[in-house]
């Protein structure tokens, strides 16, 4: 569901980058505007995780632009960054026995000034953070004793907190179960729609980022191969061509309508 203006919140055009002079993207074009779900799927290695840590600028493009909020990503300092956009990483590991409170606090400081306390106004954004991501009462626990489900919700709760317009996942729902995952992809559905956020997700799930999903992009070695609504976009020959796999199969959910994937053995 996009909003009427025509500015993306993230524009990427031409987007070229990659590791010590090895391209990884071969030009990507990208956008996502305020009220949708962009999911980006694709085989291990094409270039996922690089595109976001590309259009975030922590690693430096070796062509193209990108911008945010019709900003050049060049002219934003770190700071500007972070107000516009929260990322939650694939893998981060707890380097502080903070309490989860205290680490979700943490995507709060973007809005404040240089050693001041927190004020009302994070401590209400952190426990709202807490809620949304099911981990209200985890608030003295340490960070430490969390499993891997629930660290990886307590990175996502610290993005919340950050209050960006523009949040970037990666594999938010690696880790989680059944029910979690359902409930993650709902809430960040729900985000992109009532609070006009833009949502580009990073997903192994092929069946999920289609059922919760505006729009999804397939890559495959650093290319797009299609963009557009997941049922323009979840075909056999997409598919085939991205997962060098024939025996993928695209079908119907029967209680949504969506397309889905399967194994023909």
């Amino acid at each position: 569901m996009r909003t009427s203006s025509s500015v993306a919140t993230l524009q990427g055009r031409g987007v070229r980058a990659g590791y010590g002079g090895c391209e990884v993207l071969q030009g990507i074009d990208v956008d996502v505007m305020r009220g949708e779900v962009l999911s980006v799927v694709g085989p291990n290695g094409c270039g996922k995780s690089t595109l976001l840590r590309a259009v975030t600028g922590l690693i430096p493009l070796y062509g193209g632009e990108v911008r945010i909020d019709g900003i050049s990503l060049a002219e934003l300092s770190a700071m500007q960054r972070a107000r516009l956009c929260a990322v939650q990483p694939q893998v981060e590991a707890p380097l502080f026995d903070y309490t989860v409170g205290q680490f979700v606090l943490l995507g709060r400081h973007p809005h404040r000034r240089s050693l001041a306390p927190a004020s009302a106004e994070d401590h209400a954004s952190t426990s709202r953070a807490l809620e949304q991501t099911d981990l209200a009462g985890f608030g003295k626990r340490s960070i430490r004793s969390l499993s891997t489900g629930e660290w990886q919700r307590a990175l996502l709760a610290r993005a919340l907190a950050q209050g960006a317009p523009l949040l970037l996942l990666d594999e938010p729902a690696a880790h989680l179960d059944p029910g979690h995952r359902f409930v993650m992809h709902t809430l960040l559905r729900k985000l992109a729609r009532e609070e006009n956020r833009a949502v580009l997700c990073v997903s192994h799930d092929l069946n999920l980022a289609a059922e919760f999903s505006d729009r999804m992009m397939i890559m495959s070695k650093g290319s797009v191969i299609a963009t557009g609504p997941p049922d323009e976009v979840m075909t056999e020959p997409h598919l085939h061509a991205a997962f060098q796999c024939d025996a993928l199969r695209v079908g119907m959910n029967p209680f949504t309508g969506r397309p889905g994937t399967f194994f023909a053995s």
